[in-house]
């Protein structure tokens, strides 16, 4: 995501062997990154000939994700992950530490050598705070390993030799192992098993009648690990039912939930089982081609990832009828929405389509398409290893099975969990060593936080806690209200802005937990709260409005006393939202400008 800046590219090379088709546009858009530091119109014009598109379709897609630039952003690109987990721990004076080693603000122009730039989360929670330079990862930051590291590439050294100054090869398993260093505190009986004979798995599936495979999934009760819930085995059905031959399976592994991690390290200590699932759904659908859509923020799994595809065709598992070739996505948590996914896959701006159509009857290229996350396909692996009785048997009624846990925060032990469908809240705060815990937000912002006094008898299961694995915790020192703003405004910068609701709507209840914060609103702000989030849950286009107010709704009610101890009743015939001594600030700065004007 940055590298050295050259004065002139050579379109030739980076068109050289493409096809002449957007669904290319992506990666042709990455290697003109990654060999110019950015994206100009001329490159864009050339691309737009190469695949007959008009240059505002290119600049469209460029624009539209985070990591790619249209003007020169510096040499070496820093992303600083900017979460909620980052902020409880050093984070300012990581940040001030980026800034003042670089010469570089951020949010300012960026210098020749540094851009400094915030992002969401890169996938490290378990490690804040963390960065990322040209694709690296680097975590566990403090100012002096900051320093550090800044000096190292003022003295030539590269993001990838300072990060890994033994030389790893980057294909390796010790070099991800190196770069991350998640600990899985609990594994099995389902995830992390070891490599196991996927050749053989997978010619077993092959013997098998696509109806079989279709009714083991559906038999053992698995449903889709990404949030939503939905049966896997109906899902598969749907597909191979849908008209027309060609169909495809994806992977979505652009797991951008802030606090979300388990994917990773599915992909870093299983990641054959994931795409033994996705030959196994290609089985029952029908499909020839698989897509595993890797988020930006995982770039440096890449090569590892490949490597096992590599070996997988070598053993027999894959290439008889069925491939998989990894989608390197470019920044965009909406992407994580199965068809602003898809949109991204053929080389579009990531904007979620209306439903139905579903995917599965039309998807990628207007085609048949089964979208699962990385842990239902490994899930999907082991039950066809294991059968789908065991599986079953795990768990409790409607939730079977096991899932994982990505654990942040505080607590004594963060890092990957394996639990049991039906473990209460109260039991997983007691596993990970939760300190002083007084809320929990699972699933991420766009989830639930929970109350630790109220809620600790509740269990996970998807007709109670649906937890799509994002586990953060939150003790009593924590401004629970700073949260909620920090996620509302994560929501603000993630929208797509195609729809009104989002687009707007979040603007403005973020604007109303700053009046809650500042000590500005009135229970009628409260009031409007309710009623907006309301609003934007039942009229946005996709998932990421229908759930934006979440923070809000879910405080609101669980932990009213923290809107309540800041409101402010009306005084006079002012507004509580009036800010007076703002408003006079101003007005005496208006009059002191305008006096010299006057003058003359």
């Amino acid at each position: 995501m940055g590298g050295e800046v050259t004065t002139t590219l050579d379109m030739v090379t980076v068109l050289d062997g493409r096809t002449r088709d957007r669904v290319g546009l992506l990666d042709i858009l990455w290697d003109i990154q990654r060999r110019a530091g950015h994206i100009s119109a001329d490159a864009a014009g050339q691309v737009a000939e190469w695949l007959g598109l008009s240059v505002e379709d290119v600049l469209e897609t460029a624009t539209f994700y985070h990591f790619f630039h249209t003007e020169p952003s510096g040499r070496y690109r820093i992303y600083l992950s900017d979460n909620v987990i980052a902020k409880t721990r050093c984070y300012d004076r990581v940040r001030e530490a980026l800034e003042r080693e670089t010469g570089t603000r951020f949010g300012g122009p960026g210098s020749t050598d540094f851009g400094l730039f915030e992002t969401a989360c890169v996938g490290m929670s378990d490690h804040e705070p963390a960065m990322l330079i040209d694709g690296i990862v680097f975590a566990d930051l403090t100012p002096g390993s900051v320093a550090e590291i800044i000096g190292g590439l003022k003295s030539g050294r590269s993001p990838a030799q300072i990060a890994n100054p033994s030389g790893i090869p980057d294909d390796d398993l010790a070099y991800v192992e190196r770069l991350t260093g998640t600990v899985v505190h609990t594994s099995g009986p389902v995830f992390f098993g070891g490599d196991g004979d996927h050749g053989g798995l997978l010619r077993g599936c092959r013997a098998m009648a696509p109806e079989d495979v279709i009714a083991a999934i559906t038999q053992s009760g698995l449903r889709g690990r990404g949030g939503a819930g939905f049966p896997t085995g109906n899902k598969w059905k749907f597909c191979r039912a849908a008209a027309g031959d060609e169909k495809y399976i994806i992977c979505n592994a652009d797991e951008g939930e802030p606090g979300t991690f388990k994917d990773r390290v599915l992909l870093t200590y299983s990641p054959r089982e994931v795409f033994a699932g996705m030959a196994i759904a290609a089985r029952a659908v029908g499909a020839r081609e698989g897509i595993l859509y890797l988020r930006a923020e995982y770039a440096y799994l890449q090569n590892y990832l490949e490597r096992q595809l590599a070996q997988l065709r070598v053993d027999g598992a894959l290439g008889e009828g069925f491939d998989i070739r990894i989608q390197l996505g470019a920044g965009a948590y909406i992407c994580g929405d199965e068809s602003a996914l898809i949109e991204s896959c053929e080389g579009k701006r990531g904007t979620p389509r209306l439903k139905p159509p579903f995917p599965v009857e039309h998807g990628f290229l207007g085609k048949p398409t089964v979208v699962n996350n990385v842990e239902t396909f490994a899930a999907a692996s082991r039950i066809m290893t294991d059968g789908a009785a065991w599986f079953a048997a795990m768990g409790v009624p409607g939730s079977t099975g096991t899932r994982l846990l990505s654990v942040a925060g505080d607590c004594a032990a963060p890092g990957i969990y394996e639990v049991e469908w039906g473990i209460t809240l109260a039991q997983v705060l007691d596993v990970i060593g939760a300190d002083n815990p007084r809320a929990v937000q699972i699933s991420g912002p766009s989830g639930e936080m929970l109350s630790v006094a109220a809620d600790a008898g509740r269990r996970l299961a998807y007709d109670d806690l649906s937890c799509n694995g994002s586990f953060m915790v939150f003790n009593h020192e924590r401004d629970l209200l700073e949260i909620v703003g920090d996620f509302m405004q994560f929501f603000v910068d993630e929208s797509c802005g195609i729809c009104v609701p989002c687009r707007a709507g979040n603007v403005a209840l973020r604007q109303k937990v700053g009046l809650v914060a500042a000590g500005r609103a009135a229970r009628s702000d409260l009031d409007d709260m309710v009623a907006w989030g309301g609003i934007v849950a039942h009229t946005s286009r996709c998932g990421l409005g229908a759930t934006s107010p979440n923070p809000i709704l879910t405080t609101l009610k669980k932990f009213p006393e923290i809107y309540a101890a800041r409101l402010r009743e009306p005084a006079g015939a002012l507004l509580p939202s009036f800010d007076e001594a703002a408003e006079l600030t101003a007005h005496a700065r208006a009059v002191a400008e305008l006096a010299p004007r006057e003058a003359l």
